[in-house]
């Protein structure tokens, strides 16, 4: 799991920072964002608030790992979903193919079996 810290709160950005290690990394290498204000991202977004979000203030360090491995959990699960999804087109096409297939065997013997009972 990888984060980035987008906070107003200095406070929270160095609480994270110490709490997080190594997890933390630039916005372009990360998983998702952390963030204690509302924005628009390409990215999903974990809030942490004193009324809202994905996590409350005050928190202890084992209670924020605990909210980021869920919300991390939930989006793996999200993105293979959405694999799946994009994967069923090629599933389908396969199946047509192996649907010809088996329906060009099936017209060959049929033709073989109808050339052998007229004897042509």
């Amino acid at each position: 799991m990888k984060v980035a810290l987008v906070c107003q709160s200095l406070l929270l950005s160095r609480a994270l920072k110490s709490f997080l290690g190594e997890n933390v990394v630039p916005y372009k290498q990360c998983d998702f964002v952390i963030s204690d204000k509302k924005i628009e991202l390409d990215k999903p977004i974990f809030y942490i608030g004193s009324n809202e979000g994905n996590l409350l203030v005050p928190f202890a360090k084992s209670t924020l790992w605990i909210a980021l491995d869920k919300f991390f959990q939930e989006l793996l699960m999200k993105q293979s979903s959405v694999d799946d999804m994009v994967s069923q087109p090629n599933n389908t096409h396969l199946l047509e193919e192996k649907i010809n297939a088996l329906t060009e065997k099936f017209r060959t013997e049929l033709i073989q079996t109808i050339r052998g009972f007229y004897g042509n």
